[in-house]
């Protein structure tokens, strides 16, 4: 995967500065004397006296001055010491200390691109945990639409979930699996106590699309029945029971979701008189966000949720 991320130098000919002297300068400046700031960094007094040199030398400036039997800092190093002190705690604390997440402390937003349908089976039980582990994390669901590439310079999301039929180039895991029923009205007279293939045929049916494409079992169903009755298409699986509501149509839903929004619809939750193929869920993420901690334990988090 190409990448096309640029560092700019924003310090012209910082690469020729030897910044090893920066945690010695900062001894200078704490101490005030080539012989203590040697000490404190474990160099010999001749070591740090050429250190001395090499950053007068550089700053252009002579940084300590002899006032009768001691050293006292000019006027450019003691506007140093804070800066220089500011460096190094950076460089200690964010780039040579590997990152750390602590959930039960976190503050931290984290978010998770995923259609209402995808993200219902684990919305619950993850909202629950959370509450427990982790009360100052906050989740923010975005639609998935041009979310397939993290790696984007604007992408936000920091997980997506996408269905196994759309393709991406990214790390995946398998986060659940769903199969597929019928769903009808309860009170459709025109169904018998079970349904048949004869039944998929002559029903009006409700059809999910994304992007111009269908999820595999409708694929399925299509080339099975390619006189299919398709009286309304929809955007998004939890529109579905709405239109079927009240309706002699039927639709193919998730059982997860067919099960937690049948009895507010009034509907009647049928198998699928022939074999439909499941449809898989994955977890996708940035490959170059694998070293964060924070976002390693959400992908478990997601996991503990499903299972």
């Amino acid at each position: 995967m190409e990448n096309n991320t640029r560092i700019t130098n924003t310090a012209p000919g910082l690469h020729r500065v030897d910044l090893n002297l920066l945690p010695l300068l900062a001894a200078l400046l704490e101490h005030r004397s080539v012989t203590r700031a040697a000490q404190a960094v474990g160099l010999t007094q001749p070591a740090m006296s050429n250190a001395l040199r090499r950053l007068r030398r550089t700053l252009g400036d002579d940084l300590l001055v002899r006032v009768g039997r001691h050293y006292v800092l000019t006027e450019r190093a003691g506007a140093l010491a804070g800066p220089v002190t500011l460096i190094l705690e950076t460089a200690a604390n964010q780039v040579l200390t590997p990152p750390t997440f602590d959930p039960a402390t976190s503050k931290r937003t984290f978010r998770i691109a995923a259609t209402s349908a995808t993200a219902l089976p684990f919305l619950p039980a993850l909202s629950a945990m959370l509450a427990v582990s982790a009360p100052g994390v906050r989740l923010r669901l975005e639609p998935p639409e041009g979310s397939t590439d993290l790696t984007r310079r604007d992408a936000t999301a920091d997980v997506t979930l996408l269905p196994d039929t759309v393709p991406t180039t990214l790390p995946r895991e398998r986060l659940y699996r769903e199969d597929w029923v019928v769903v009808a009205d309860a009170n459709n007279d025109r169904i018998g106590a079970t349904l048949t293939v004869d039944d998929l045929a002559r029903l009006p049916h409700v059809v999910f699309e994304w992007e111009g494409g269908r999820v595999g079992a409708q694929q399925a169903l299509a080339r099975l029945l390619p006189d299919l009755v398709v009286q309304c298409v929809v955007f998004e699986f939890l529109m579905i029971p709405s239109m079927v509501s009240g309706t002699p149509m039927i639709a193919l839903l998730q059982r997860r979701l067919a099960r937690r929004l049948a009895a507010q619809h009034g509907l009647r939750v049928i198998e699928s008189p022939i074999p439909l193929p499941p449809l898989g869920v994955d977890l996708v993420w940035n490959p170059r966000t694998a070293g964060d901690p924070g976002r390693t334990w959400l992908r478990k988090q997601l996991m503990r949720a499903v299972h």
